[in-house]
């Protein structure tokens, strides 16, 4: 039977986060198999505010309002608006710079189009003037006359839909009114300081870029959480693919080449790392729970802290070279898998396991930092350019 996913009701957030949670699906590398989603997304929250993991590039946060604004002096506004977001697909295309654009495989039959991925960081960083403001709403004659748009957003280029000058490359105007906006709705995060501050460019991890590690008061503690919980859990990720990889091969199947081998020398490396690089004597994990839980507005699952709690105070008593072997270890993440995902688990679902593609959620956590450093590299390259 087909399986379907239908919004009745559901706010713009919480669509953008179904969204985003239907694409992890189709990555595997993020897979929250052991329940650690909620403290991963509250961090990313706190760090890179409004973002998301399918953000690509920094002009749309333009793009997606200049159709609605063109759209709306329209007679049929939501056709338009529709139009206008379809037809950016080729103009883009036609750009030459086809970096991050949105149906540049599907074109014109984008079944999501960008205002749907983008709408809520628009409401984030107050591009939209009144946050929660529907797509509808935007389209909609205003009863008391105010626009749905930030009243000093830059006009939209000549000719646009179009002809899009520049293609994603910012204006510098556009890329100040960017900067902006983001210094004046999420001050004090590393997703300002970075605004003002380019990361590098090839950093594969903010808590090994220079300038990421320089931000200074509660977005530096935070970085330090996000490192330490990425160390302490990709352990535990590695140990599950190690028991999948055990299980896959035992079972007979032979489409992954050598993961039992793989998965031990990912542990060998991890535990080299971790034994220099994680301080479990002095992470405050109680305080990261704190600060998760302010900024969900909720406490966080009390069958994810205990496991995480639990893990951690494995990790101080054992030893990490050979955790591979560990049998508490082993034991708790299996059942921990059982505990997140009932019937679904991998580890007891030969169905499951024969669909194993070699890797489960076992990469670092990434915290939305690919999306977040392309947004502002683009802004920081319309930075500097002549005015």
């Amino acid at each position: 039977m087909t399986s379907l996913i239908a919004w009745l009701d559901a706010s713009t957030e919480e669509q953008r986060r179904m969204r985003e949670i239907i694409s992890l699906f189709a990555d595997r590398a993020s897979l929250d198999e052991l329940g650690i989603g909620t403290i991963r997304d509250a961090l990313s929250d706190l760090l890179f505010p409004g973002t998301s993991t399918l953000l690509t590039r920094a002009r749309y946060l333009l793009l997606v309002p200049w159709c609605y604004q063109r759209a709306a002096t329209s007679s049929d506004p939501v056709a338009k608006a529709d139009e206008y977001e379809r037809k950016l697909i080729s103009v883009l295309r036609d750009s030459g710079d086809f970096a991050g654009l949105l149906g540049m495989r599907a074109g014109a039959t984008l079944a999501n189009l960008p205002s749907t991925i983008y709408w809520g960081i628009l409401g984030r960083y107050g591009i939209l003037a009144a946050p929660g403001t529907s797509r509808a709403q935007a389209l909609a004659p205003a009863p008391n006359g105010l626009k749905p748009w930030h009243p000093t957003m830059p006009p939209a280029p000549e000719g646009f839909p179009s002809h899009v000058d520049g293609g994603f490359t910012l204006t510098r105007p556009e890329a100040e009114w960017l900067r902006d906006r983001i210094l004046a709705e999420a001050p004090a995060t590393l997703m300002s300081h970075l605004v003002t501050h380019e990361p590098d460019h090839d950093s594969d991890a903010f808590w090994r870029d220079p300038v990421a590690l320089a931000v200074p008061g509660g977005a530096r503690h935070l970085i330090d959480h996000a490192r330490s919980f990425t160390l302490a859990i990709r352990g535990a990720s590695l140990v599950y693919n190690l028991l999948l990889a055990e299980a896959y091969k035992k079972a007979g199947y032979t489409d992954v080449n050598e993961p039992v081998e793989h998965y031990r020398t990912e542990l060998t490396a991890w535990a080299t790392t971790a034994s220099t690089e994680l301080d479990l004597t002095t992470w405050d994990f109680d305080d990261l729970v704190m600060r998760v839980e302010l900024a969900r507005g909720a406490p966080i699952h009390a069958g994810t802290r205990l496991f995480v709690q639990q893990w951690l105070d494995l990790l101080r008593s054992a030893d990490l070279g050979a955790l591979a072997d560990n049998e508490n270890a082993r034991a708790a993440v299996a059942r921990r898998e059982r505990q997140h995902k009932g019937s679904q688990a991998r580890l007891t679902s030969p169905r499951k396991l024969a669909t194993w593609g070699g890797s489960s959620g076992a990469t670092e956590l990434g915290y939305r930092w690919n999306a977040a450093r392309r947004i502002l590299l683009d802004i920081h390259q319309g930075l500097r350019r002549d005015a």
